[in-house]
């Protein structure tokens, strides 16, 4: 097993450790601008210009709004009843099965009686069982029909028919019969009884138990949907219902007729309006689907409705409920509102003129204030005083001026906190003379004043590690200051896959174009060197701002981990996974932005990895998932757990896992971290849990994306 030490400082440390001089911020002189031409409206106060322009504007959305009012009725009604209809569907499968449930129950309850079991035995008498099922009708509330069947599924006796009438009638083929008979369970359908629409329920009736039990056939009842279903109904959709029956005969073409309809359709001729509506009859009993919404003249009245196929348990179409909604009640409302709004619109404008003229007074001074501030906090001045507003519009655009202040506020704490932070002995990152490289262990290196490949002019050394020595250099063709990390000749040669590694690095960084992460240029070859080209960031690594301060507060704290998380969803986004986020690789600049860098390891998420070998695995040990300490296939959500690592560490100054390299990757597999809030008090419990979140073992239980995690860090409220 091969990983990469927490101590690495190839070019993570060393873009991170050149301090340039902390650069002091200079207030600018206000600039001189011309005054502008003032008319005669702009040289009012803002209090007066705010009433009058109010008042003004009242008047032309009064006017307006008759207007309107009287032009989007109609549309509003329509959209209205369109929305309402659109959730009848719901509406009746909830009723449906509500009611399907609950006659179930009922059939079940009496299917259990002793009683019932006992008038299937062989020995009692027609008259007996004919007897049962006309009682069986006063026990179950709101039965039509009530039928007994045998275990071969024939009828028994039926309360719909003469004693004796239809004894022996197979019904193998009817479905709520032949169900409770094969699987012991209750059935429900619907079924069609002359010009009604009924919810059957069927219940197997058991003999005996334990291991003799026996069953002796079923009990089964029907329910109508009558009168008392389409009121319910009508409530429930709040429009005018009604059920139809197909009264054709089997090979038939549909022929739909009203059964039972609420008391606004009762005497409207639902039924021919439905069948000369395009298509209706063959939509819904010829295909089996649902129609609307569709218009129709319903006793003189524009309406608007929506039919639903009821159907079988075979999937038979017996009949349609149908729910239609009245556009002229819709607009009742509206024409009223017409009328008041003519009716009270003088007095409210004479009313408004002169609330308007003392609002917009009271609303001036602060508007004046936040103005002020904000030319304060263009000039440089963050420690201005903003007016504390209450409630309204004013209070919520002062509320954003504070919370902007204070991002910048915590921003510059960032800045300062880097600044304070460098240390005095490192070498600046403007000269282009002085010390001697850093010694290496390596072969002779250039020196600081030598161009390699006729381009790059070596100005210092930033710093070295395992992957190679970094200098930084002036690019001599584009003018601008470079990272170089010079690769070691030794680990190029025939048959290592270190240039196969570096190219691609080079392609998976060349991806990303993101200003939370660091730019890699172009592998270059000169003087019979290899080296890399990146952009220079003058800064610190998140693990010596770490080191040094010990933990970061809250708001610095969550602000680098947010603009970690936006880069690395811009890294996510170009298909890579990092595989090696950890706090060397998160560069601090003195201007409060962070970078992520370092795509030595990184892989596209569905590619082969470039540089695996068996028995190798990448990464860093403390900040490692449990997935990629077993050299499985990683997606971004391995990532996700680095960061969480990285956040552990940045409000706790230590890594959630502690020993060996060893040690810590089996803590990683099976150990629960410790809860980051037992460690330090003081911070959110929401942060702790978001930590935790991230840490999770199991990837699916951790936030999904970069962005899932940034938008969760945005809802963290630091302490005050």
């Amino acid at each position: 097993m091969t990983t990469r030490p927490d101590t690495d400082a190839g070019l993570t440390d060393g873009m991170a450790t050149a301090k340039t001089p902390r650069t002091a911020l200079v207030t600018r002189p206000p600039l001189a601008e011309p005054a502008p031409a003032l008319g005669f409206f702009g040289s009012m106060r803002l209090g007066t210009r705010f009433s009058l322009a109010a008042a003004l504007l009242l008047i032309a959305a009064l006017g307006s709004a008759v207007t309107v009012v009287s032009l989007r009725a109609d549309s509003v009604a329509q959209r209205t009843i369109r929305e309402d209809l659109a959730r009848v569907p719901l509406i009746f499968g909830t009723y449906l099965s509500d009611l399907q449930s609950r006659m179930a129950s009922q059939v079940s309850s009496l299917a259990a009686e002793p009683g019932t079991k006992a008038v299937f035995d062989p020995g009692v008498s027609v008259s007996t069982r004919y007897e049962f099922v006309r009682d069986a009708l006063s026990q179950l509330v709101g039965a039509r029909t009530a039928f007994l069947f045998s275990s071969e599924a024939a009828v028994l006796a039926r309360s719909d028919r003469a004693e004796g009438e239809g004894l022996g009638q197979p019904f193998g083929s009817v479905k709520w019969v032949t169900e409770p008979l094969e699987t012991w369970r209750d059935a429900t359908a619907v079924m069609r009884e002359g010009n009604l629409l009924s919810v059957v329920a069927a219940a197997p009736v058991i003999s005996g138990a334990a291991d003799s039990t026996a069953l002796e056939g079923v009990l089964a009842a029907t329910f109508p949907l009558d009168a008392a279903a389409a009121k319910a109904l009508q409530g429930l959709t709040r429009g005018e219902v009604a059920f139809l029956v197909d009264r054709a005969r089997r090979g038939e073409p549909p022929a739909p007729a009203v059964s039972v309809a609420s008391a606004g359709l009762a005497g409207g001729d639902v039924g021919g309006v439905f069948a000369r509506l395009p298509g209706a009859t063959e939509t819904v009993f010829g295909r089996g689907q649902t129609l609307g919404p569709f218009e129709a003249t319903l006793g003189g009245a524009r309406s608007i409705g929506v039919a639903l196929p009821v159907k079988s348990a075979s999937g038979e179409t017996y009949g349609a409920f149908v729910v239609t909604r009245s556009v002229a009640a819709e607009t009742a409302a509206f024409r009223d509102i017409r009328e008041t709004v003519f009716a009270v619109g003088a007095v409210a404008v004479v009313a408004a003129m002169l609330l308007s003229f003392l609002l917009g007074r009271r609303l001036g001074r602060p508007l004046q204030e936040l103005a002020a501030g904000a030319a304060e906090i263009r000039e440089g001045n963050l420690d201005v005083a903003l007016p504390l507003v209450g409630g309204g519009e004013v209070g919520v655009l002062a509320h954003a001026f504070r919370g902007m202040l204070a991002e910048l506020r915590e921003k510059r704490a960032l800045e300062q906190l880097v600044a304070s932070l460098q240390h005095p002995g490192f070498p600046s990152s403007s000269a282009s003379t002085g010390a001697p490289p850093t010694p290496v262990p390596y072969g002779t290196m250039p020196k600081p004043g030598q161009t390699l490949g006729g381009r790059y002019r070596l100005r210092s050394v930033l710093g070295r590690g395992a992957a190679g020595l970094v200098l930084l250099a002036d690019d001599l063709q584009l003018e601008e200051q470079v990272a170089l990390k010079l690769l070691d000749e030794k680990s190029l040669g025939e048959g290592t896959t270190a240039v196969q590694s570096i190219k691609a690095e080079i392609r998976l960084a060349r991806k990303i174009a993101h200003q939370n992460v660091i730019r890699v240029h172009d592998l270059g070859e000169g003087d019979g060197l290899h080296f890399l080209t990146m952009e220079y960031v003058p800064g610190m690594t998140l693990k010596q701002v770490i080191e040094r301060q010990g933990t970061l507060a809250v708001s610095p704290g969550v602000q680098v981990a947010k603009q970690l998380c936006r880069g690395l969803g811009a890294v996510h986004d170009g298909g890579i996974v990092h595989r090696d986020v950890k706090p060397q690789n998160v560069m601090v600049l003195p201007n409060g932005l962070v970078k992520l860098m370092d795509f030595g390891i990184a892989k596209v998420e569905t590619a082969v990895d470039p540089v695996a070998r068996p028995g190798l695995i990448v990464g860093t040990p403390h900040y490692m998932s449990p997935e990629q300490t077993h050299g499985m296939q990683l997606d971004q959500r391995s990532d996700i757990y680095a960061v969480g690592a990285v956040m552990f560490e940045m409000f706790t100054g230590s890594t959630p896992f502690q020993g060996t390299p060893t040690e810590v990757i089996m803590q990683h597999r099976s150990a629960e971290p410790p809860n980051p809030v037992s460690l330090r008090p003081d911070l959110p419990e929401a942060l702790g849990r978001l930590i935790l979140a991230c840490l999770a073992k199991q990837p699916a239980r951790r936030p999904a994306s970069a962005r899932d995690l940034y938008g969760a860090l945005l809802r963290i409220v630091p302490p005050e």
